[in-house]
């Protein structure tokens, strides 16, 4: 007879291993006040030979885009409060923004969350979870821009030159994370 753990050790690394489909809701009217790191989107511009460069307004109304991160390594994570495997990770993206910060290493996540109070709904979980990182909520032109996300999480690792070096589908680990960043980091 097999132990316990043969049989929930493959669940357990299939959770792991495993992304959320994207749900989906209607509705984009956003209302209230935006946190300083959580932003719509503003304009996408789809690219081939480099990341797809996509911008928002920062919390004084400035526009900031992707090319001013341009000279760092970046990761893009594509995630959504409602995803078990994202809010895994999160701890780990936290911690990578704030021990890599001065590696030129840089993330923004890309909440797919949509619905009527998706701006208010977003910005209440990153100020829950502490989120230090630049915030953006996706629409449907960025999400085509990126191969169409269909399953979260998915992270772009985009290296110094604006090249996509890696993307990760489903969960991973602090270490695959850090492994992936210092692959490309000069």
């Amino acid at each position: 007879m097999f132990p316990r753990y043969f049989i929930l050790l493959p669940l357990v690394l299939l959770f792991l291993l495993s992304g959320c489909s994207k749900k989906q809701q209607s509705g984009s009217d956003i209302k209230g006040q935006k946190p300083a790191n959580v932003a719509d989107v503003v304009t996408v511009t789809k690219r081939t030979d480099v990341v797809s460069n996509f911008s928002w307004k920062d919390s004084t109304g400035k526009t900031i885009d992707l090319d001013t991160y341009r000279g760092k390594v970046t990761l893009i994570n594509f995630w959504a409060t409602w995803c078990g495997p994202c809010k895994m990770e999160l701890p780990d993206l936290i911690a990578i923004s704030k021990e890599m910060a001065n590696r030129n290493v840089k993330i923004i996540g890309v909440s797919t969350d949509r619905g009527a109070n998706v701006l208010e709904d977003v910005s209440s979980f990153v100020a829950e979870k502490g989120i230090p990182y630049q915030i953006v909520i996706s629409n449907e032109e960025l999400d085509e821009a990126f191969g169409n996300i269909r399953l979260i999480p998915t992270t772009f690792v985009v290296d110094a030159d604006g090249k996509i070096a890696q993307t990760i589908v489903g969960a991973r680990s602090k270490a695959a994370f850090l492994e992936a960043i210092n692959a490309v980091l000069k």
